[in-house]
């Protein structure tokens, strides 16, 4: 009998912006979490997505109130509690919210959502990295586990901008492995030609791959309530 291939969950927490949670004691409203139809294919399995937008504002029956981060982070507590799920992806926007600290120590997209966006791609044989300008620790051995499985299919990696020492180490990596060369960028190269664009990690500036991605899922609309 076939062994059947695990799912795996992400939560996204988007900014639902103009509108507010209520907050009477009497009268507590859990947040609301979405399922998508659509599942993300990965090389071990698939994953499963889950949305919830978080109200830009608290209400204290009276007028509408910023949060406070501790109140926003019990808030957003009630939305991990509804699913459980083995990942997580904030919206910079919704971040903000929670004060300089979180954002300082908001790192890299979890891997498992940078599965499920190499797996929409059948035909990959270029990749384009965008790298942190300074070294950060773990950055080197994301990018391996998450390429490794796909590298008998890539042909050619530009790294853009970086520190010189992961860009190094990178380098022997992809050589190592499967003899690819890898090109070394400043800054990524302008192309009008949509359909020759490599596939792009974006690991640093504004997280656009990963926001487009996410973004373009939740438009859709192919959602169903989570019931609690």
């Amino acid at each position: 009998m076939r062994k059947k291939a695990p799912v795996k969950t992400l939560l996204y927490l988007t900014l639902q912006e103009n509108t507010y949670a209520k907050s009477h004691p009497w009268d507590p409203v859990p947040p609301t979490v979405y399922r998508s139809a659509r599942q993300g294919k990965t090389h071990k399995g698939y994953i499963q997505y889950f949305f919830a937008p978080i109200p830009e504002y608290r209400h204290n029956f009276i007028k509408k109130q910023a949060w406070k981060p501790e109140n926003l982070k019990r808030y957003i507590q009630e939305a991990f509690a509804i699913i459980n799920p083995d990942d997580y992806y904030i919206h910079p926007d919704l971040r903000r919210l929670f004060g300089s600290e979180e954002n300082e120590n908001y790192d890299l997209p979890p891997l498992i959502l940078l599965e499920a966006m190499l797996g929409e791609h059948e035909k990959l044989s270029a990749v384009e990295i965008i790298l942190p300008p300074d070294s950060r620790v773990g950055v080197k051995d994301t990018i391996a586990a998450l390429l490794y499985p796909h590298l008998p299919r890539i042909n050619n990696v530009t790294l853009i901008g970086g520190d010189d020492s992961i860009c190094a180490e990178l380098a022997d990596f992809f050589y190592s492995e499967f003899g690819i060369l890898t090109t070394n960028l400043k800054r990524p190269l302008a192309n009008t030609f949509a359909y020759k664009r490599p596939f792009v990690l974006d690991l640093w500036s504004g997280e656009s791959e990963t926001l487009k991605f996410l973004d373009t899922m939740v438009k859709n609309g192919y959602n169903t309530k989570v019931k609690t």
